[in-house]
């Protein structure tokens, strides 16, 4: 199962409402929040979806960069 670590950079004073976004994400977590910055890891039944959500957090309102920290894959 692929899995990536990616932080997500929003605008100033923005996390709230990335949050509220994010939570409706079924294969996202999130692990810490930091000033402008989200920590998440997001999984995936192929490497396919977990690209598919990343390209999907760049058209979240207030994301202003999307930076993989980790890729990989485990069973």
């Amino acid at each position: 199962m692929p899995v990536t670590s990616a932080i997500v950079e929003v605008t100033e004073g923005s996390c709230e409402a990335v949050m509220s976004s994010l939570a409706k994400i079924s294969n996202l977590s999130v692990f810490a929040i930091k000033e402008n910055q989200i920590v998440t890891v997001i999984e995936g039944d192929s490497l396919q979806e977990v690209e598919e959500t990343m390209k999907g957090l760049y058209a979240l309102d207030n994301v202003i960069g999307v930076f993989p920290v980790y890729a990989g894959d485990y069973e």
